[in-house]
Formats: C-alpha cells, sequence, structure tokens
C-alpha cells in the first residue's frame, strides 16, 4: 500500500522473514535486549508457551537472525549474519514502534496469501 508509511524494505523482510507476531515480538525482543536467553526467559517475557517460542528462537536461528550457544539450556542472541539483515531489522523495529496496527496487518495479509494459494491448490477449474 503506497503512502502507508512503511518503507518497501520491511514490507520485503516481512514478507520473507516474519510469519507471526509471535515471531517479531521475539525477535524484537533479543535486538533490544543484548544479552543471551533461554526459551523459557523469553516465554516468560512475552507471555507466551516455551514450545511455541522455542519453534520461533529455531526458526530465527536458521534465518541466520540469531546465535545458538548449545550450552543446558540452549541460549540464543540477536546477531543477523549480515549488516543488511541487522538494518531490515532495525527499521522493521521502527515501523512497528511507529505503526504497530499496520505492521500486524501487514504480516497477517502475508498469512491469509499463503493460505489463499495453499487452498487454491485444491480448486477444480473447468478446462476451456
Amino acid at each position: 500500500m503506497a503512502g502507508d508509511g512503511i518503507s518497501e524494505n520491511v514490507k520485503r523482510f516481512i514478507a520473507a522473514y516474519i510469519d507471526s507476531v509471535e515471531l517479531l515480538e521475539v525477535l524484537l525482543l533479543l535486538r533490544s535486549n543484548a544479552r543471551e536467553w533461554s526459551a523459557e526467559s523469553v516465554s516468560q517475557e512475552i507471555r507466551s508457551s516455551p514450545i511455541s517460542v522455542t519453534k520461533r528462537l529455531t526458526d530465527l536461528c536458521e534465518r541466520g537472525l540469531l546465535s545458538l550457544k548449545e550450552s543446558r539450556p540452549p541460549l540464543y542472541l540477536y546477531k543477523p549474519r549480515t549488516d543488511e539483515l541487522d538494518r531490515a531489522v532495525r527499521e522493521l523495529a521502527d515501523a512497528y514502534r511507529e505503526r504497530p496496527t499496520r505492521i500486524i496487518e501487514l504480516i497477517f495479509s502475508r498469512q491469509t496469501d499463503t493460505l489463499r494459494n495453499f487452498s487454491d491448490a485444491f480448486k477444480f477449474r473447468k478446462d476451456d
């Protein structure tokens, strides 16, 4: 949407990396608090299930946004693999602080598009 105050860079980042509001909250928490986090401490901070948070932390590691310290329990640290990813997350954090509703709408529209594409695969089409 043109003129919505959200940069194309942030929109592309959301489309490529952010598939839920919970994942966004986990990412922004770790970005704003430069320390090692356990899944349990993250789940307490954002008030979510440790199982769900563990999945989000794993996803963020796989996407190159966090690093994992193999320990007991595993510890996670905000550490994007590139400066470009770090800039995109910074822009996203700023946009979310200024326009949280619009960012949430973008995340949910991404989910809706994914569901629509999946359901379209099962539609029967009449041959011409």
